[in-house]
């Protein structure tokens, strides 16, 4: 089978490699090389890299819109496009060329979280259940017909890093079996059910903790936020934590106690949670114990 696949990051090069083994690839779509670094030299993004390595013919256009790039993509004569993190909506004129268009892999169980951050909105929001859904390309964001939808639990030591590396190998079995479904013409478009909701680009600023929320929301902020933007308190970054259902007299914020070789643990705006690893401003991440012996706070001080 004939494919073209379009993605970016290095989240979708196991995507491309799988789908390298399953298909013939015409040609890799990525966006343009970006300037990185101290001098700004381009950097190719992962998946032209990955690309290059399997002898793939890639194209990085500034846009799809271009005739000239539509005319290229027509001529690839692919029966299917593969799309992971490519970051680009597609044009009307560019989704209809494949025989069967384009399938998107998307880390949520559409309609829920819909947009840039499914992996991350899933965790803030305190979600026990997520999953991967492949569905077909329309106008809209994230609002086409599902083709599969695999679903995985959300354990409570998960972070937005290792939910998303689980995601990614479920969304690679998912991709296989899609492959081995198109081939035997078993195509389904079903339309999307239920409540939609979005999950917009996180920005810096949604890491700052507010300790008078209660301590479950600022847990799952931490969880949800780790690697990026991470949550942060003064000049002091959360990088995890452990839910206690205890509280005590204070104002939120307020260091209630000190777990011996683990560290502080913080009053909330409702029970209280127990620093385990945190990373000071202009340093690498650290155990909050050590983080706690160097600190100059006492018990009863305020955090941030």
């Amino acid at each position: 089978m004939q494919t073209i696949f379009l993605g970016t990051p290095a989240l979708a090069v196991p995507f491309l490699e799988r789908l390298h083994q399953k298909t013939k690839i015409a040609a890799v779509i990525a966006a343009p090389d970006q300037p990185a670094g101290r001098g700004y030299e381009l950097k190719a993004p992962e998946v032209k890299i990955a690309a290059q390595k399997l002898s793939l013919s890639v194209l990085q256009p500034e846009t799809l819109k271009n005739p000239a790039v539509i005319d290229q993509i027509r001529a690839f004569n692919a029966e299917v496009g593969i799309v992971v993190a490519y970051g680009k909506l597609l044009p009307k004129d560019v989704l209809g060329i494949p025989k069967h268009g384009f399938l998107n892999v998307h880390f949520s169980l559409l309609p829920k979280y819909r947009g840039a951050a499914p992996i991350q909105w899933a965790l803030i929001h305190g979600e026990t259940e997520t999953g991967v859904t492949l569905f077909w390309l329309d106008e809209g964001m994230d609002t086409g017909p599902i083709f599969l939808q695999k679903r995985i639990a959300i354990q409570p030591e998960d972070d937005a890093q290792s939910l998303r590396n689980k995601l990614v190998d479920l969304g690679v079995l998912c991709l296989e079996e899609a492959v081995d479904l198109i081939e035997r013409s078993e195509i389904k478009r079903i339309p999307q059910a239920g409540e939609a909701s979005k999950a917009a680009i996180l920005k810096k600023e949604d890491g700052r903790i507010d300790w008078a929320k209660p301590a479950e929301a600022i847990w799952n902020q931490v969880r949800g936020m780790t690697p990026w933007p991470g949550t942060f308190t003064g000049g002091l970054k959360i990088v995890k934590a452990h839910l206690l259902f205890e509280s005590g007299p204070g104002e939120p914020g307020r260091i209630m106690s000190v777990v011996s070789g683990e560290g502080p643990v913080v009053k909330c705006g409702q029970h209280s949670l127990a620093l385990l690893q945190v990373q000071p401003e202009g340093k690498k991440p650290m155990s909050a114990w050590s983080w706690w012996q160097g600190a100059r706070l006492k018990i009863g001080d305020q955090i941030g």
